[in-house]
C-alpha cells in the first residue's frame, strides 16, 4: 500500500513537472515564431515581446530544474521514472536554449530595420523558424503520446532545415560579392539563419530524449552498438571502416568503396535514409548492397526503407548473429569470392572460410596479417596498392602503426609464399606501393 502511495506521488508530481514543459515549450513557440515575424514585418514592439518574454522562459526552466531535482530527492525513482526526471531536465535545456536563440533574432530586428532590404530574405528566414516551429509543436507532442515514430520523423525534417541554411548562406554570399554594401545586413541574415539552424538541432535533442524514452536507446548507445557490430564483423575476417554521422559515412564511402554497408536509419547530421538515396543514385555506388538498421517497425517504413534502395531491412533489438547472416547473405549474392569460395592466382589457392593458403597444392603457413594482406592482393591481381590503402584495407582506419610495417609484412608473406619454392609473385612499385602479378 505505501508502494502504491509513493507511486502515485511520484507520477503527480511528474504530471506537473511535464504541464509546466508544455507551458514553457508553447511560450518558445511562440518566441520563434514573434521573431521572425518581427523581422519580417520590421517590428521593434514585438521583437521587445520576445526578448522581455525569454526571461520569463528562463524563470522556467530553473523551477522545472529545481522540482526535478526534488522529485529525485524525495521519490528515489527507480531507474526507468529516473530517466524520465531526467530527460524533462535536458528537455527544459534545450527548450531555454532555443527560447535564447529566438531572443538573439529579435535583438536584430532593430538593426536590421534601419538598412535597406536585401531581396526576401527575411521572408524566407520566417520560412524556415515556421518550419522549426512545426518541429518543436510535434517534437513536444511526440513527448506527451511516447510517440517515438513522430519523433524519429521530427529528427529526420531537421535534414531539410540544414539544407534551408545552406541555400541561404549561399544566397548571402552572393549578395555580398555583387555588392559590398550588403555585407553588413547580410551578415546579419547569416546570424539569424544560423540561429534558427541551432534551432533545428535543439528540437532533434528533444526528439531523441523521446525515442530514448520510449526505445530505451541513447544516442551515446548507438557507438557502444556500433562498436560490438564491428568487432563481430571483424572477427569474422571482416575489414571495417565506421562512421558516426551521415555526411562521414559518405566521404568514407568516396574515399575507398566498401564491399557491403549496414546503414543506421537514425544517423545524426544526415539520416541513413537519405544517405541510402544519395548512394544508390550515384553509378559508382549503386550497386554496393546496403542493409537498412531501424527501431521502426511498421510495414510503411519498411517499404520506403527498401524503396530507397536498401538491399535488407532489420528492425531494432536486433540479434547480432541475425544480423551477420544477412551480411554474409548479401555479400554472397553481390560477391561470391567474399564470402567463402577460394581465390586463386597462378598457383597459389586461398580458402576464404578455412583460412587455409595452398601452392601447387602444398599448405602454407601464414600468420593472421599476412592472410589478410593475401586476400587483399588476390581480390584484385594487378592493382597497385600504396602502404597507407594497405593499413587502412588489413589493419583497420583506427590502428596507429607506421607504413613500414606493412614493408615487414610484405616482406613475410613474400617468404611463406616461396617457403617451398616458386617465383615472388608480389611486385613492388617504386614510389607507388605493391601488387600481385
Amino acid at each position: 500500500m505505501e508502494k502504491q502511495h509513493i507511486a502515485s506521488a511520484f507520477d503527480r508530481d511528474l504530471e506537473a513537472i511535464q504541464a509546466q514543459i508544455m507551458k514553457m515549450g508553447g511560450l518558445v513557440e511562440e518566441a520563434i515564431s514573434k521573431s521572425a515575424t518581427s523581422l519580417d514585418t520590421r517590428d521593434e514592439e514585438l521583437a521587445e515581446t520576445v526578448r522581455k518574454a525569454d526571461k520569463i522562459i528562463d524563470g522556467l526552466e530553473e523551477l522545472i530544474n529545481e522540482e526535478a531535482a526534488r522529485t529525485i530527492a524525495l521519490r528515489a525513482p527507480t531507474a526507468i521514472d529516473l530517466r524520465l526526471v531526467l530527460s524533462v531536465i535536458k528537455i527544459s535545456s534545450n527548450l531555454e536554449r532555443i527560447g535564447d536563440y529566438a531572443k538573439n533574432m529579435a535583438k536584430r530586428t532593430g538593426v536590421l530595420s534601419q538598412m535597406d532590404p536585401i531581396n526576401d530574405s527575411t521572408s524566407a528566414l520566417r520560412r524556415m523558424a515556421r518550419e522549426v516551429e512545426k518541429m518543436l509543436k510535434d517534437a513536444l507532442d511526440a513527448y506527451i503520446q511516447r510517440d517515438a515514430v513522430l519523433a524519429a520523423d521530427v529528427i529526420e525534417r531537421d535534414i531539410g532545415v540544414d539544407q534551408m541554411y545552406n541555400a541561404l548562406f549561399r544566397e548571402f554570399l552572393t549578395f555580398m560579392m555583387e555588392d559590398p554594401s550588403n555585407i553588413t545586413a547580410c551578415m546579419h541574415l547569416h546570424f539569424i539563419a544560423k540561429n534558427i539552424e541551432r534551432m533545428g538541432d535543439h528540437v532533434t535533442s528533444i526528439a531523441e530524449q523521446v525515442v530514448y524514452l520510449v526505445t530505451g536507446d541513447k544516442p551515446e548507445d548507438e557507438a557502444a552498438q556500433r562498436e560490438v557490430l564491428a568487432y563481430n564483423l571483424a572477427a569474422e575476417g571482416f575489414d571495417v571502416m565506421q562512421a558516426e554521422q551521415g555526411e562521414d559515412a559518405l566521404l568514407l564511402v568516396a574515399e575507398e568503396l566498401p564491399d557491403i554497408i549496414v546503414l543506421d536509419w537514425m544517423m545524426p547530421n544526415l539520416s541513413g535514409i537519405e544517405v541510402c538515396r544519395q548512394l544508390k543514385t550515384r553509378s559508382k555506388t549503386r550497386g554496393i548492397p546496403i542493409i537498412m538498421l531501424s527501431a521502426r517497425s511498421e510495414d510503411v517504413d519498411k517499404v520506403r526503407g527498401l524503396e530507397t534502395g536498401a538491399d535488407d531491412y532489420v528492425v531494432k533489438p536486433y540479434s547480432v548473429v541475425e544480423l551477420m547472416a544477412r551480411v554474409r547473405n548479401q555479400l554472397r549474392r553481390v560477391r561470391p569470392s567474399a564470402m567463402g569460395e577460394t581465390l586463386t592466382y597462378d598457383d597459389i589457392a586461398l580458402d576464404g572460410e578455412t583460412h587455409k593458403v595452398t601452392r601447387d597444392g602444398t599448405p602454407l603457413k601464414l600468420g593472421p596479417t599476412e592472410f589478410r594482406l593475401l586476400r587483399t592482393f588476390m581480390e584484385k591481381p594487378g592493382r597497385v596498392w600504396s602502404r597507407d590503402q594497405l593499413l587502412d584495407r588489413v589493419w583497420g582506419r583506427d590502428v596507429y602503426v607506421d607504413t613500414r610495417t606493412v614493408d615487414v609484412h610484405v616482406g613475410r608473406l613474400r617468404k611463406a609464399l616461396t617457403q617451398h619454392g616458386g617465383d615472388d609473385p608480389l611486385r613492388t612499385v617504386r614510389g607507388a606501393g605493391y601488387a600481385l602479378g
